[in-house]
């Protein structure tokens, strides 16, 4: 697909995922069968107030470690809470675990500082 938009905006689309594909993937025939994630974990987010830039940010837990697995998801602050999609590419380069804490390294392209929240997902095996 080709988008006519102009350069350095981006073009949106909407899928559906096929469900039966996502079904068979689990299925006892795939040689796979669905099982709940083990470990103990937490979702979290932090307002890291008005960035704009490179940031390389340390979220300092007792509740992670160097084992931990660690998913971020980033983007503009909300007035009143949530997150929203503006102008503004939020983007994540690294991702890294440490005992303590972890270490992410992020770029917001924006030419003055905008609110960054950030959704921690924490699994502890």
């Amino acid at each position: 697909m080709t988008s006519s938009l102009q350069p350095g905006i981006a073009a949106e689309d909407s899928q559906q995922a096929d469900e039966q594909s996502i079904i068979k993937l689990f299925s006892p025939e795939a040689g796979a069968t669905p099982s709940l994630l083990s470990g103990s974990g937490f979702t979290y987010r932090h307002d890291w107030g008005d960035r704009k830039g490179e940031w390389k940010l340390f979220l300092s837990s007792r509740a992670i470690n160097r084992n931990s697995r660690v998913f971020v998801a980033i983007g503009e602050c909300a007035p009143g809470g949530g997150k929203f999609i503006g102008s503004a590419r939020y983007t994540v380069h690294n991702v890294a675990p440490k005992d303590n804490g972890v270490e992410i390294w992020i770029n917001i392209q924006w030419s003055e500082p905008i609110r960054l929240c950030v959704d921690y997902f924490v699994v502890n095996p």
